[in-house]
């Protein structure tokens, strides 16, 4: 016993800690800290300038490095039908077999772009993070990286200005004109190769200038669903154990109800009859309330010449015209009947909320069964029966009820016996 105690706190304590372990982690998830990658603004080598030039335009761009950070300038030319210049990072590293790879920002969920503008003139700014996929990009091709883009007005914008990645989206016009799939046209920030600061679409003719101070990626530690993927698989491990366990318990339970019932009716019931013996006859008291029933009826039972039955035949056929007996008598009387063996072959049979008619229907029912019956050895059995009344308009105690009755049965056996006879 004190064992399975031990057992039941140690999960109770384990039940507890991975209630709180859940909610730490959530917290830590929410709340608490995250990854930073902050981009280097300082490798020169990694940082260059882009412009439409390339396209046969004539605006031109240059940057420089300031003790406030990347001092970015371009002079707008409208020449060309869509006029841009673009500062670039990038964020490829030479890896096996001579292959570029980019950085993956999958897990991270918003960048912040530390961002000075110098130009009241230009309405907007565009921001860039072009991804290799080799389903759909060629080495070397720049307009066959992905475009995850999002433009912002270069007025009253917050300073750091805080962009959740899910904002950004890949333009149709790439899309189209890179014949992709359906299923590739989402964002994708797995292999990212550059990311650049471009102006917007709608530039004016003159300088557009800005200072980067800082670009900073915040993600979590792990994806939320990731991480709502492993706590469902712990909970539902517990889960699994705890049922086991509750099914067990369960099954402990039953069987310990079980024994319990079992001790129960060995305390009240007559062990070898299976009738209330007079333990049980004080409980029924007490739950069926019998004392204040309206009309209470009592046949007192007595098997005629059971001694002689013994004597002639021994006690192991005694025994079985006893439970036979019980069992003929619970044939022949209603479900809520109440019978207890008081003692030896005297039965008394508690018919509640019944009329002295009843009861004696009742009693005669009873009489011709037992005198009907097929008995061991062939014995010709036969009983004889007392019936009384007991009514709340005569305050009478059990004892005397009992009494009563008892004196019924014995003018039954005085007037030749196999008889019902009612109290006075």
């Amino acid at each position: 016993m004190a064992l399975i105690k031990y057992k039941d706190r140690t999960e109770a304590y384990f039940a507890i800690s991975l209630v709180l372990f859940t909610v730490l982690i959530l917290a830590f998830q929410y709340i608490g800290f995250e990854r930073s990658l902050v981009i280097d603004l300082t490798s020169s080598d990694k940082i260059y300038t882009r412009d439409d030039r390339l396209f046969g335009g004539s605006s031109t761009s240059l940057y420089k490095q300031s003790e406030e950070g990347l001092e970015f300038s371009c002079q707008i030319t409208k020449e060309y039908a869509w006029p841009y210049c673009e500062l670039v990072f990038d964020l490829r590293e030479f890896a096996e077999e001579s292959q570029f790879s980019g950085y993956d920002f999958s897990s991270f969920d918003r960048v912040g772009l530390w961002i000075i503008h110098n130009h009241e003139d230009q309405p907007g700014t565009r921001f860039e993070m072009h991804n290799f996929n080799e389903n759909y990009s060629v080495e070397g091709v720049n307009n066959s990286l992905k475009y995850n883009t999002i433009e912002f007005s270069s007025n009253n914008v917050p300073y750091p200005t805080w962009i959740n990645l899910d904002s950004l989206f890949v333009p149709t016009w790439w899309n189209a004109s890179n014949h992709l799939a359906l299923e590739h046209w989402g964002t994708d920030f797995s292999n990212i190769h550059t990311m650049a600061l471009v102006t917007g679409g709608l530039v004016n003719n003159g300088l557009y200038q800005l200072t980067v101070e800082r670009i900073e990626f915040r993600g979590r530690y792990i994806e939320t669903e990731s991480l709502l993927l492993i706590l469902i698989i712990i909970w539902s491990i517990a889960a699994g154990y705890f049922l086991r366990r509750f099914s067990s318990i369960k099954v402990n339970y039953h069987h310990v109800s079980k024994e319990k019932e079992a001790w129960e009716v060995k305390a009240t019931n007559d062990p070898l009859t299976g009738a209330l013996n007079r333990v049980g006859f004080r409980e029924l008291l007490d739950k069926k309330n019998l004392k204040n029933t309206t009309s209470l009826c009592l046949i007192y039972i007595d098997i005629d010449h059971f001694k002689m039955v013994n004597d002639t035949y021994g006690h192991n056929v005694g025994d079985e015209i006893l439970k036979q007996f019980v069992r003929v008598i619970k044939d022949n009387c209603r479900v809520n009947d109440s019978l207890v063996r008081w003692g030896g072959e005297e039965f008394l049979l508690f018919c509640a909320d019944t009329k002295i008619e009843s009861a004696t229907n009742i009693s005669e029912k009873i009489r011709k069964a037992i005198q009907a019956s097929a008995w061991p050895n062939a014995i010709n059995l036969t009983c004889s029966l007392g019936v009384a009344e007991k009514t709340q308009e005569v305050e009478e105690d059990f004892q005397t009820f009992i009494e009563r009755a008892d004196k019924a049965l014995y003018r039954a056996k005085d007037l030749g016996r196999n008889r019902s006879e009612i109290a006075s």
